[in-house]
């Protein structure tokens, strides 16, 4: 038996076996600790149901203690009034003398205001022919045919809490629904003998939306007497139609709560559904998922990685064995873990590696290094020739410098000594940062050679804090700013004009000006140029044509990653300037 299990293992595929492994292993004790995890879920969710059920019972019942109370305080407290008491006691003359006397009462006595509390409605009922129907104050016998009064009356109390569905028509009133709190006055005189009741007639409509707007998600039913008094289901819903949905649920999803006030009782029912281990999973989906992700899921990757893993490599191993079309063995590019199967794998490549080493032939070696130094003297040659052009134009000013000198023709000769000056930095670009020192050395040759054309219309200052000059800047674009001001401010003006260069630290701040006394630009202008030099990018630079200025700009904010601000200053027939911001911490030095 025990071979014949053996050989049927050992026959069997290797995803097979993991398929075992995993029903065995996985499966079998699965179905076990689901069942009590499944079974302590249902007990927990009923427990949090009863308990859900429960505080939403007592806060229905304490809301509508809260309502009794507040109406009892009222009354209680009206009842105890001596000057209302004497108000509706008073034998009037006239309906004019109760009507002065109603307003003085109203204006100052504390029952206007009692009445506009908390939406319910207080009307005095009293036996007194001299009063007049109207607000607060009503006539006894209006009432002895209302439903309130018969109940009341059959009490035998001086005070009562009624709650009642009256199906009596009433203009009066627009509720069917009742909720009252009915008290005797007090009687401060002794020589009348007349019935006064107050009437306070809580406000339906705001008790249900309150009891509605407690959370619940279960169905709840207020029942009183014969009748049902609120429900969260509907506005109104037959008494026989709600005890028999009460009725038809189990005690286990019905929790009942009593509120006893005066002659009345109130039974509030709070019910659920019938819990089942599908609405349980269902509520608890995340739970199912994790033990799904966790019991089968992730089992099952995991048995397929670990198959993959053999499985694959082996069939890789095997694969480069049988080696290609022309006999020759190749490498295993990726080997991965450090099992015995990777192993294996390395040392298949050891193999592999010797073998190419005598293939490879010593012919083949040096005809890669001769193909090596041809590219060489290529990239060397060109070069070279790269240089040729730049050294043959320093080398023809020279000349041109010398015969000047020996001509005696100075002035000619120092001109063409700063034009070789500014032609060595334009074509020495190997690196495009430069210092402000070797910047500013390029800028007094340019206006030294503008001064030879503009003579005495040109002047300019260079003023410079001392430690600047070792900061960095993106190479020619100071002078890019100073041509333009000498471009568009000076050769545009007549008379003199002066350019100005000023670079300091102020604060946290890194600040290069260049002005000019030119003829400036309207504030339209300026501020068209500020928005373009703020915003440029590659793409603008692109799709124009004279982008000096933009360029400078474009390549100031690249060194400085973006954290640049240039302000322009300009007014027309004054002058322009324009000042360059950099934060100081932005900056870079040249080494030593």
């Amino acid at each position: 038996m025990r071979k014949f299990i053996k050989n049927i293992i050992y026959n069997l595929k290797l995803n097979k076996k993991f398929l075992i492994v995993y029903i065995c292993s996985v499966i079998l004790p699965l179905i076990i600790t689901d069942g009590v995890v499944f079974n302590g879920l249902l007990t927990t969710e009923m427990n949090n149901r009863r308990y859900d059920r429960e505080n939403e019972a007592i806060a229905y019942k304490n809301l509508i203690q809260s309502s009794i109370q507040y109406d009892a305080i009222i009354a209680r407290a009206s009842s105890a009034n001596r000057s209302l008491n004497q108000f509706v006691d008073t034998l009037y003359k006239q309906p004019y003398d109760f009507y002065a006397a109603y307003s003085d009462f109203v204006s100052s006595s504390f029952f206007n205001t009692l009445s506009g509390l908390n939406s319910d409605t207080i009307v005095v009922y009293v036996d007194n022919p001299t009063i007049l129907n109207g607000g607060c104050f009503q006539q006894l016998s209006l009432a002895e045919d209302d439903e309130w009064y018969k109940r009341f009356v059959a009490t035998g109390k001086d005070e009562a809490f009624l709650v009642f569905y009256d199906e009596k028509e009433n203009t009066r009133v627009t509720e069917h629904r009742k909720v009252l709190y009915v008290k005797r006055l007090l009687d401060y005189s002794y020589e009348s003998d007349m019935e006064k009741i107050i009437v306070i007639s809580n406000d339906v409509s705001k008790l249900a939306l309150s009891l509605k707007a407690i959370p619940s998600e279960n169905p709840m039913y207020i029942m009183v007497d014969d009748f049902c008094a609120f429900s969260n289901t509907g506005d109104e819903i037959n008494y026989n139609d709600a005890m028999e949905i009460i009725n038809s649920v189990d005690s286990k999803n019905k929790t009942e709560v009593s509120l006893m006030y005066l002659n009345t009782e109130l039974k509030i029912y709070v019910l659920n559904d019938d819990l089942t281990i599908t609405s349980v999973l269902a509520q608890r989906l995340w739970i199912v998922l994790i033990l799904l992700v966790f019991t089968i899921i992730f089992p099952v990757l995991t048995m397929k990685v670990i198959e993959r893993s053999i499985t694959g490599r082996i069939s890789t191993l095997n694969n480069a064995f049988e080696g290609d079309n022309s006999g020759s063995f190749k490498p295993i590019p990726y080997v991965s873990g450090s099992d015995e199967i990777a192993s294996l794998m390395n040392n298949y490549n050891r193999i592999v590696d010797i073998n190419n080493t005598l293939i490879n032939t010593v012919y083949k070696e040096k005809l890669r290094e001769q193909e090596s130094d041809i590219a060489r003297k290529n990239a060397e040659l060109l070069a070279l020739q790269s240089q040729i052009n730049p050294h043959f134009l320093f080398n023809a000013l020279e000349s041109i410098r010398m015969h000047s000198m020996l001509k005696g023709e100075d002035e000619t000769a120092e001109m063409v000594e700063k034009l070789a000056l500014m032609e060595r930095q334009n074509v020495e670009w190997e690196n495009d940062a430069v210092t402000i020192r070797k910047e500013l050395e390029f800028i007094k040759a340019y206006l030294s050679l503008q001064n030879y054309r503009f003579g005495d219309r040109l002047s300019f200052d260079i003023d410079i804090m001392e430690g600047c000059e070792r900061i960095l800047i993106p190479k020619l674009t100071l002078t890019t700013f100073v041509e333009n001001a000498c471009v568009h401010g000076i050769e545009s003006k007549a008379s003199q004009g002066w350019i100005f260069v000023r670079i300091y630290k102020m604060n946290d701040l890194f600040i290069i000006e260049v002005e000019d006394t030119g003829d400036g630009m309207d504030e339209d202008e300026v501020e068209e140029l500020s928005e373009r030099i703020n915003s440029v990018d590659i793409e603008t630079i692109k799709s124009r044509k004279r982008v000096g200025i933009l360029n400078a700009c474009l390549r100031i904010k690249m060194m400085f990653d973006d954290n640049v601000k240039f302000v322009i200053d300009s007014e027309k027939g004054v002058g322009f300037s324009v000042s360059i911001n950099i934060p100081i911490n932005m900056i870079k030095e040249q080494e030593d």
